[in-house]
């Protein structure tokens, strides 16, 4: 696999191809995974560089289409990051100045492959060193500015101070001191603001500290505040610099015990909304569900899980400080609408949990209806633009069946999935909820348990198959597994209808190792009868803390022999980011078994890529709101030419499913995905009998 580290992207001007090879081959055979652009005149280069990041131009100095000078000046435009080498036939001292004088790096003699390659791996390690030193400058900036605006919002009274004078003061000091207006303090003496009677005392420890001859970083100290009150406060000293200058930052509590507390609060809050953090929120709702358990009168509690709709587009235009906006505009709009027994959080990303303690069905689906209309309403204004959002939220009304707050979670969150599908903006009862409006389910739960159990045991599960199809000619067979359940009336029920009641039973541990052990056993019989062909197999969240899952599927592929890489687990992107360690233990022990991996739905959230870090998947499968309705959503296909990008430099495959007519067929293999899949092709069938050699674009 290429890496970043090594990955060495050429435009080459040359007249000789063999030439041009044999120089890519030497930079091959020094470890570099070469990808080389053939450009043969003005036009073909400014298309090359235009298109995708180059880090080397090598270029003839006599080509009649394009003439030395005119590459140089397309090459090195301001702000393009690239490398201009020149090949001669032979030692020329006189047109190596010439070419350095125009911006190259050197002229290389073509016979000298050994210095060519030195030349190459200086030019590729000082642009690396430079890039990397752009990212640090972008990087130092961002964090300077997210400071500032840290300072600027803190509860904390901050000011800086240089040789005893004020040069800065957030707003918490200014208001401390009843200043109005932040001019009004650059300039002013520190020492004035002190109470009279530790003055003398002050100036002392300040003189001492400023000196370094002083061990402690705090003093206890009088201030004077409005309407001539004093209050005792501990003042924290540390060395720190504003534009290069050095300075004392100067943080201010009103007692040691007070900070002790503001610490503590502050380790349970998010820092971008100020409402609580995921860790705080998962051990509240743990504590909930405790209550439920042992509470004789049952209380009832809401949860409900809101994601963001659709704040790519933000992102995209506006850079990330606009989606900040965004998230903590919505984060005050929660707060409005919860009280003080109630706990609200920023649980990842673009989700908030919100838990409403002791409310009905009704009573929760009203806060969560006037969460989702106030996000609709307010208008977010970053500078002279403004930004319109919506949000899809899941409702899950927890009962004593509920084990514990990942279970809570998948809940809701399959909930606000739904939401999610059905177009967003809107707001989704998880479907046990429903059966009554007390909040009680135990008799429908009982019910679903036994009808399941019987499912299992009388195999009224069945499956459908869905052909994944490659759009590069592969004509490896691909399928995907559907699960469905016959009901009593002859109905046929898909897994939206019957997995949240399974859920929260406890038994989908047991329906996917119903649903694995049949794809092993099909693919097995394909392979008597011939056929090698490759599941897809999808597993839910509630079965990746089940410890006997994966030896049993282990068990299962020694048992009947099998290719491993032909089983793949399939699990969903919001599933694998709720449960990130065990989504993580499952793609890793996966690839100790030799099976494949991948994450559907994927997509989805504001940065998907990130979870690429952790679990490395072998296919993307792009989510829904990313297919549907492609041709006129030209957000969707920038994010996809961006997973796609992504995942073939990671060397992974992407999946498009939900197609459904031709023309978009052909916009996604102009996108170079990989595989396709949609009712265009094939519905669902209870045999598999797609042609995978007929396939033509």
């Amino acid at each position: 696999m290429a890496s970043e580290k090594n990955l060495l992207r050429l435009a080459i001007a040359e007249d000789s191809l063999d030439d041009a090879e044999h120089l890519i081959n030497v930079l091959r055979n020094a470890g570099y995974a070469v990808r080389a652009t053939p450009v043969e005149d003005e036009e073909a280069l400014r298309a090359a560089l235009s298109e995708c990041s180059h880090d080397l131009l090598i270029c003839a100095p006599h080509l009649e289409l394009l003439p030395l000078e005119v590459g140089a000046r397309i090459a090195l435009q301001p702000g393009r990051e690239i490398a201009l080498l020149i090949l001669n036939e032979q030692p020329d001292p006189e047109l190596r100045r010439q070419v350095m004088a125009m911006g190259a790096a050197d002229l290389v003699n073509k016979g000298d492959a050994e210095h060519f390659r030195l030349v190459v791996e200086r030019e590729f390690r000082n642009l690396s060193e430079r890039r990397r030193l752009r990212r640090l400058e972008v990087t130092l900036r961002e964090t300077e500015r997210r400071c500032n605006a840290l300072l600027d919002s803190s509860r904390d009274a901050i000011a800086y101070v240089h040789e005893g004078m004020h040069i800065y003061a957030n707003a918490a000091y200014l208001e401390k001191f009843g200043i109005e207006h932040a001019e009004a303090i650059e300039g002013l003496p520190i020492l004035d603001l002190i109470a009279a009677d530790d003055q003398a005392r002050f100036k002392g420890f300040f003189r001492r500290y400023s000196q370094g001859q002083c061990k402690d970083d705090h003093f206890e100290v009088n201030i004077n505040e409005p309407q001539n009150q004093t209050q005792a406060v501990v003042m924290y000293f540390c060395a720190a610099s504003i534009d290069g200058e050095p300075c004392t930052q100067i943080l201010m509590h009103s007692s040691t015990a007070g900070l002790e507390q503001e610490l503590a609060s502050l380790s349970r809050r998010d820092v971008l909304t100020g409402l609580f953090n995921r860790k705080h929120f998962l051990e509240q709702l743990d504590h909930a569900l405790r209550e439920i358990t042992t509470a004789g009168d049952n209380p009832a509690h809401g949860l409900l899980y809101l994601q963001a709709d659709n704040l790519e587009a933000a992102h995209a235009s506006l850079g990330i400080t606009s989606v900040e906006l965004v998230l903590a505009d919505i984060a005050k709009i929660i707060q409005g609408h919860t009280g003080e027994d109630d706990v609200a959080a920023r649980y990842a990303d673009t989700v908030f949990t919100i838990l409403l303690s002791n409310r009905t069905i009704h009573e929760t689906l009203a806060v969560a209806e006037a969460i989702r209309q106030g996000v609709e309403e307010q208008v977010s204004e970053t500078g002279s633009r403004t930004i319109t959002k919506s949000c899809s939220i899941g409702v899950a009304m927890l009962s004593d069946g509920v084990a514990n707050a990942a279970q809570a979670i998948n809940l809701a969150a399959e909930a606000g999935e739904l939401a999610g599908r059905e177009g967003g903006n809107r707001v989704h009862l998880h479907a046990t909820a429903g059966e009554n409006d007390s909040g009680s389910d135990s008799g429908s739960r009982t019910d679903w348990k036994s009808r399941i159990e019987h499912a299992l045991a009388d195999e009224a599960f069945y499956l459908m198959y869905q052909p994944l199809v490659s759009l590069s000619g592969d004509q490896t067979e691909r399928y995907e597994a559907r699960l469905r359940l016959s009901g009593d009336g002859g109905e046929t029920l898909a897994p939206r209808d019957f997995m949240p009641f399974a859920d929260q039973c406890g038994l989908t541990p047991a329906i996917d190792r119903w649903l694995s052990r049949t794809v092993l056993a099909t693919i097995a019989e394909r392979r008597e009868a011939g056929q090698e062909t490759w599941i897809f197999t999808k597993i839910s969240g509630g079965t990746l803390g089940d410890p006997d899952f994966l030896p049993f599927v282990t068990a299962e592929l020694d048992r009947l022999g099998l290719e491993r890489a032909s089983f793949v687990f399939e699990i969903s992107e919001p599933v694998a980011v709720t449960q990130l360690h065990q989504a993580k233990a499952l793609y890793l022990r996966a690839k100790e078994l030799g099976c494949g991996f991948a994450l559907d739905q994927f997509g989805r959230g504001l940065n998907s890529l990130q979870l690429l870090k952790h679990i490395p998947a072998d296919y993307l499968k792009l989510d829904h709101s990313l297919c549907i309705d492609l041709m006129d959503n030209t957000e969707a296909q920038r994010k996809i030419r961006a997973i796609v990008d992504a995942a073939h430099t990671l060397e992974k495959q992407v999946i498009a499913g939900y197609l459904e007519e031709a023309t978009v067929l052909a916009t996604l293999w102009q996108y170079k995905v990989d595989l396709v899949q949609g009712h265009f092709l094939q519905e669902p069938m209870p045999e598999m009998s797609y042609d995978f050699s007929g396939l033509v674009i």
